[in-house]
C-alpha cells in the first residue's frame, strides 16, 4: 500500500501494475497495466454484493464473468457496464491490457448520498444500471469518439493523477457514457471451458514459437472441430488463428533484433521461419522495414537516448 491510505499500489515485476485510487466513500477508479495472461482478482470483501464497474479498455484485452459460468471479452476501445462481480482471477488474452476501470460501491453510496460528488454532478447511479444492466447485468460496446478522447485524457495522468482532477474526470466519463446507445453490441459469450482451450493453446505455442503447429493440429488436441477452434480463437484472442500468431512471432523477432547480435537467418528460424526471404516479407509487412534496417534504425534509436 502506498503511504497515502487513500491510493492502492499493486506491481508485479514484467506483469504489470494496478494502481487504486479512492475518490470518496464507495467510489474508487484504477489505472491497469497488465502484461500477463492472468491477473489475481484479490480480496472479494473489498466488494459490497451491490457494485457498478466501469471498464475503459484502451489497448488489449480482457474477460468479465457472466452467470452461468459465462464470460464475455471486453476488446480494445470497448466500455463495459457491469453489476456482476468477479468469481475468479482475471484472463487477458493476448498478455495485454491497458485501460481504466471506475467501482462503485452501491450500497455506501446510498449512505453518502449527501456527499456524494457524483449525486452532487447530477449524477445517478442508479438510473445508470436501469440503462445499461437490466438485461443480463452486462453493457459492452465501442466507445464513440467523445468517450475514447475522454479516456484518453484520464489515462495520460495516470502517473501523478490530483484527487479533485480524477473526481472531475469520473463525472465526465459518465456523462459521456449516458450518450452511448442504450443497446449492448451483439459480442459472443464463452464459457469457461472455451476460454480454457484458448489459454492453453497461447501458452503452447509461445512456449516455442519456432514450431509450427497447425490450428487443424490444436483443434484434434483439444478434441473438437477446426471451425470450433477457429471460432473461440477469433472471439477471445480477437484475430484469426493464423494472424494472430504471425504478429506474435513477428514481436518476438523484432525483441530478438533489438537484443540480440543473432543472425536473420538464426532469428527467422528461432520464429518458425526456415526461409529468411519469406520470414523478411512478413516481418516488413509488419513493422515496414526489413529486419537489418529495423535493427540499424533501433542501434541509432539506443546511441541517441544514451547521449542525450
Amino acid at each position: 500500500m502506498n503511504n497515502n491510505e487513500l491510493h492502492l499500489s499493486y506491481h508485479k515485476e514484467n506483469e504489470g501494475s494496478v494502481d487504486i485510487y479512492q475518490l470518496a466513500p464507495g467510489i474508487s477508479i484504477s489505472f491497469n497495466q497488465i502484461y500477463t495472461n492472468n491477473w489475481t482478482k484479490g480480496d472479494s470483501s473489498v466488494f459490497s454484493d451491490q457494485m457498478l464497474i466501469l471498464n475503459f479498455c484502451l489497448h488489449g484485452r480482457c474477460d468479465v464473468s457472466l452467470a452461468g459460468s459465462r464470460y464475455a471479452i471486453v476488446g480494445e476501445r470497448q466500455a463495459c457496464v457491469s453489476t456482476i462481480l468477479p468469481t475468479k482471477d482475471f484472463y487477458y488474452p493476448g498478455r495485454r491490457y491497458e485501460g481504466v476501470q471506475c467501482y462503485i460501491d452501491r450500497n455506501l453510496v446510498r449512505q453518502e448520498a449527501d456527499h456524494s460528488f457524483l449525486a452532487w454532478m447530477g449524477i445517478d447511479v442508479e438510473e445508470t444500471i436501469r440503462r445499461f444492466c437490466s438485461g443480463n447485468g452486462l453493457y459492452l460496446h465501442r466507445m464513440d469518439d467523445t468517450l475514447m478522447q475522454l479516456v484518453q485524457e484520464v489515462w495520460k495522468c495516470r502517473q501523478n493523477p490530483e484527487s479533485g482532477y480524477l473526481r472531475y474526470m469520473t463525472v465526465r466519463l459518465f456523462y459521456a457514457l449516458m450518450k452511448m446507445p442504450v443497446e449492448s453490441e451483439s459480442n459472443p459469450y464463452f464459457t469457461r471451458s472455451q476460454i480454457a482451450i484458448v489459454k492453453e493453446a497461447e501458452a503452447m505455442i509461445l512456449q516455442d514459437l519456432s514450431r509450427r503447429i497447425t490450428a487443424k493440429e490444436m483443434a484434434q488436441h483439444f478434441g473438437i472441430s477446426e471451425s470450433s477452434f477457429k471460432l473461440y480463437v477469433k472471439g477471445i484472442l480477437g484475430d484469426s488463428y493464423l494472424a494472430y500468431f504471425r504478429r506474435k512471432r513477428m514481436e518476438k523477432a523484432a525483441e530478438l533484433l533489438k537484443t540480440t547480435d543473432r543472425k536473420v537467418i538464426e532469428i527467422a528460424s528461432a520464429v518458425g521461419y526456415e526461409n529468411q526471404g519469406k520470414f523478411a516479407k512478413v516481418f516488413a509487412g509488419v513493422y515496414g522495414m526489413t529486419p537489418l534496417e529495423f535493427r540499424r534504425v533501433q542501434a541509432v534509436y539506443e546511441n541517441r537516448q544514451k547521449n542525450e
